[in-house]
């Protein structure tokens, strides 16, 4: 009776998912399989598969049911228009910690000429078994740049060890097609989790998940969880459209809420810049006590703002606190004790400090310009709000979110969400009860064992920020974005921070993320090294348009800071600025125009020379199109614009807004092709007016 009752499941399964979008899918889950790999309390040396011990059916949702003598693994599929969630549980079954990857396939069989998406743009034809496509990076540990305060012969400070297993996804979403279907799966926004996306010819698209359980979990004791979210996508645009997909599932996460468009000002009085208007000025990002003295009379730096319509950010760093040093040889008891860790910092170390593998502070020694010796002691803290005690939240809170909303600050900005800190490992068990994610460990301890990622205390803290100013119709900001996802789905406007000296393609690849991740928020930029090069400070001042240009391809807004983050500030300095006026003049219009129109992941556009980078702003009366060209030399190239799925009728106007040009079109069956050629290191913005 069982299995004829879930044959009849699956038939009333199949039939209501195919006006959800999920008909593929429907059928794959059937015969989802579950494998774990155990580092604690006894280590595995391979994948083991868990026996699936039952299957049941509800009205909606479909439950699995997996186990082997470690744990039990509880899997929900829930139905839903346009997609199937996967509500994962997995539950210890002995006493104790138990630190394992847990890895969740679907198998791929019966699905032939499936192509992997790398990234938006990067695919590859998944042939024969053995190779696992993957777009993996790095996850360990930062190692500081002059060392650990804690470092000595039996100790490495807990510094360059492995988050889990020591790799995470770039995308939080994979995608592969199959002929005319496009299959795509990815995590949830809203838990932040180690993990990774993956498939593999012959076994089926993976999902792995590096988990640490403990009974001292309150929230969630013995137990882990996390969610998948499946869905289809027309596999014509591979990832684009996989992304497009993933955007609709999750909405809440990728609203766009800030009101205006413009450029990112970093400390510096606005009034005091001459002719500020010119600059495209949105964002000011600022202390609360800081005065503008460029206005008669002299105004507070949030009052100035008002004034010019400019919004106001209140400065940020919870993450660690940096506390200035004057030499360097101090040892670990010196900067752990009353001589570095004053009375103000006591009371919330006391309940907030993350502590080490060894159970000691999580210190380093940083290099800091912005204090006189040029050094800090940078000593990290758990963020989460719901630690019983004056904490880490409260005091970021009374000492500078809550005076800044008193004066009517628009937002909060959160400085430095990934640099050293956002990987270390909280092992303070004490932390443990208050968490609201699963834990994770690390696989370069001998014996792992249960830990917090402090990159899951900071996404608490600025949830918990963001929640509170949504509320309040303010907004929140942050800076330092490389690559973990989730932050995006709280944070409304994208800081980040460039050096003129990276690789080229890495910067594009980051850039794209950025892009996918923020989707249509705004975006904004400092050039925060190489700004003293001759391309930015002789004429013709060739960096302006290569930075500029680069930046509009992507509707992102460039602006400057300083060559150290604290000397040779540029919004300071008239020479600079000036030099700089006629392209802030130029361009950031024409980004503001783009921007607000709104970035879409499917171009419905191609250019014929492959190396060119195209994107996609707006739709129905005005569409744009940026074109890149990132090399030494120039391109011509035939745009090709589906002029069907863009529901385009009839053409009024072609523009190359940048060169101001007035290219030609010629229609060709349902498309309309424009002629370009793109100059070295250049962008073309084309602008095609719409009935």
């Amino acid at each position: 009776m069982k299995t004829i009752s879930l044959i009849i499941f699956f038939l009333i399964f199949l039939r209501c998912s195919a006006d959800a979008q999920v008909d593929n899918w429907s059928g794959i889950i059937k015969n989802t399989q579950i494998s774990a790999k155990y580092f604690s309390p006894l280590k595995s040396e391979s994948f083991k598969s868990l026996a699936a011990v039952d299957s049941r059916q509800k009205e909606f949702a479909f439950i699995k049911h997996f186990s082997d003598e470690n744990i039990n693994v509880k899997l929900t599929f829930n139905k839903y228009d346009s997609h199937l969630e996967l509500s994962g549980e997995v539950e210890n079954k002995i006493k104790g910690d138990m630190c394992l990857t847990l890895k969740v396939i679907f198998p791929s069989a019966g699905f032939e000429n499936i192509v992997w998406s790398y990234d938006l743009d990067s695919i590859e034809a998944a042939g024969s078994p053995g190779k696992l496509f993957s777009n993996y990076v790095d996850a360990s540990t930062t190692i500081p740049p002059a060392g650990a305060f804690n470092v000595d012969k039996n100790h490495d400070g807990g510094y360059g060890d492995k988050v889990g297993t020591g790799l995470m996804s770039f995308f939080p979403l994979a995608s592969i097609t199959a002929g005319n279907i496009g299959l795509g799966w990815g995590v949830d926004m809203s838990i932040p989790l180690v993990f990774r996306l993956a498939y593999e010819p012959g076994y089926g698209m993976i999902s792995e998940f590096d988990f640490g359980i403990s009974d001292e979990t309150k929230k969630f004791p013995g137990r882990a969880f996390f969610k998948i979210l499946l869905f289809e996508f027309n596999p014509e645009w591979n990832m684009r459209a996989a992304l497009d997909k993933y955007y609709k599932i999750q909405p809440e996460y990728f609203k766009k809420r800030v009101p205006q468009e413009g450029i990112w000002l970093p400390f510096a009085p606005l009034f005091k810049i001459d002719k500020w208007e010119d600059f495209g000025f949105a964002f000011h990002e600022l202390h609360y006590g800081t005065i503008d003295g460029g206005i008669s009379p002299p105004l507070s730096s949030i009052e100035a703002g008002k004034k010019a319509g400019v919004l106001t950010f209140q400065y940020t760093e919870p993450w660690e606190e940096e506390i200035p040093i004057k030499r360097l040889d101090l040892t670990y008891e010196q900067v752990a004790g009353k001589e570095t860790i004053t009375e103000e910092h006591s009371e919330y170390m006391k309940t907030n400090a993350a502590l080490d593998k060894e159970g000691k502070l999580i210190a380093r020694k940083l290099e800091t310009p912005c204090f006189e010796s040029g050094w800090a002691a940078s000593i990290n803290a758990n963020m989460d709000p719901d630690i019983k005690g004056f904490n880490r939240y409260d005091y970021v809170a009374k000492e500078e979110m809550y005076p800044a909303i008193e004066r009517n600050i628009d937002g909060i900005y959160f400085d430095c969400i990934e640099w050293h800190w956002h990987y270390d490992m909280n092992y303070n068990r004490a932390h443990f009860e208050y968490a609201d994610f699963p834990l994770t460990f690390s696989s370069s301890l001998n014996k792992p064992r249960p830990v917090i990622w402090h990159y899951s205390s900071e996404y608490e803290f600025m949830s918990r920020v963001a929640d509170e100013m949504h509320r309040k119709g303010k907004y929140v900001m942050g800076n330092t974005f490389y690559w973990i996802p989730f932050a995006a789905g709280v944070l409304d406007l994208f800081g980040s921070e460039l050096s003129w000296y990276i690789n080229v393609d890495t910067r594009m690849n980051r850039l794209q993320f950025l892009r996918a991740m923020a989707y249509q928020k705004p975006a904004v930029f400092l050039l925060n090294e190489g700004m003293d090069n001759e391309v930015f400070i002789k004429p013709p001042y060739e960096g302006y348009k290569i930075y500029f240009e680069k930046m509009l391809f992507y509707g992102f807004f460039p602006s400057f800071f300083s060559i150290n983050a604290v000397d040779d500030i540029y919004w300071s300095d008239s020479t600079m600025y000036n030099s700089g006026r006629p392209y802030f003049k130029k361009y950031i219009p024409l980004i503001k125009e783009i921007s607000a129109a709104g970035w879409e992941p499917v171009s419905y556009a191609a250019a014929d020379k492959p190396e060119l980078k195209l994107e996609r702003f707006g739709n129905e009366k005005n569409i744009y199109f940026t074109i890149y060209n990132p090399y030494d030399y120039d391109i011509q190239t035939t745009l090709k614009i589906d002029a069907g799925n863009l529901l385009i009728k009839k053409v009024l106007n072609t523009e190359e807004l940048i060169n101001k040009e007035k290219p030609a079109y010629h229609w060709k069956e349902n498309f309309i092709e424009i002629e370009q050629t793109i100059k070295r290191k250049s962008a073309h913005l084309i602008k095609i007016t719409t009935q």
